[in-house]
């Protein structure tokens, strides 16, 4: 039967080996879009869209039908953070829409290089559960950067700050669903999507483990906060973006600042 929240230390062989992995085949992975010729571009795009979602599928069908392997709707549901963000990035590659784009980059980038540098499965580390999880996390990582660098996808002004009034209003509405199955669905092990009932139990220096629900979360947002907006700059440096003014005037030496 299936362990609850594994986490894979830097002392394990395998942690470098996935890590490593995960930034090799990402990063050749941003390459292979970049040198493939703009007419193939968006049968790429549409492909990669399908093989994530189908990852998806695969996954909930092998919790689901593998004997020893327990499903519950207190950890198997695709309700982190990381979760939503895989479907929405699988599913912008045939959208491309801005608003989906801006909130996967930020919350899918920054949830994705926190999930492979201090990895914890919380529904165990089975091989095909251990594969989906770097794959997943590496695509909330660098399917971004494509979207960027190929499609041309750019943040409005003051992104950061609508995507972190998103997540802040999401793990809300999490609090209270984690609530509502821990009180009316009780089972052996708690709901904590999103990580709104406990702290996540891995080493990290924004999760301070002796602080109960609900202050734990507090440095959570402060550590969101400051990782929006060093993204935003690197994104901004990047990936130039400018404002509708400059836009409209022909005008574009003036770009964004990096903290907007």
């Amino acid at each position: 039967m299936n362990q609850y929240d594994v986490v894979i230390h830097a002392t394990e062989p395998r942690y470098w080996l996935l890590l490593v992995g995960s930034l090799v085949v990402g990063w050749a992975l941003v390459r292979r879009f970049q040198a493939l010729e703009s007419s193939r571009r968006d049968a790429a795009l549409i492909q990669m869209g399908w093989t994530l979602v189908a990852l998806q599928i695969g996954y909930q069908l092998v919790m689901l039908l593998d004997p020893g392997f327990e499903w519950s709707i207190h950890r198997s549901l695709p309700l982190h953070f990381c979760g939503i963000n895989i479907w929405l990035v699988a599913l912008n590659c045939f959208w491309r829409n801005p608003t989906v784009n801006l909130f996967t980059a930020f919350m899918g980038t920054i949830g994705g290089f926190h999930a492979i540098l201090t990895p914890q499965l919380t529904v165990g580390d089975d091989f095909p559960i251990l594969i989906h999880y770097y794959i997943n996390h590496a695509a909330l990582v660098f399917v971004p950067i494509i979207m960027g660098q190929t499609f041309g996808l750019r943040f409005p002004r003051w992104g950061w700050v609508k995507a972190y009034a998103i997540a802040a209003l999401a793990s809300t509405v999490m609090a209270g669903v984690n609530h509502a199955l821990n009180t009316w669905c009780p089972g052996d092990v708690l709901a904590n999507y999103m990580y709104m009932t406990e702290p996540p139990k891995v080493d990290n220096p924004f999760v301070y483990h002796d602080l109960g629900w609900p202050w734990y979360v507090l440095p959570l947002h402060a550590a969101l906060v400051l990782h929006l907006i060093v993204l935003n700059a690197v994104y901004r440096w990047r990936l130039p973006a400018y404002g509708k003014e400059a836009q409209a005037s022909g005008d574009l030496t003036h770009r964004l600042p990096a903290w907007q």
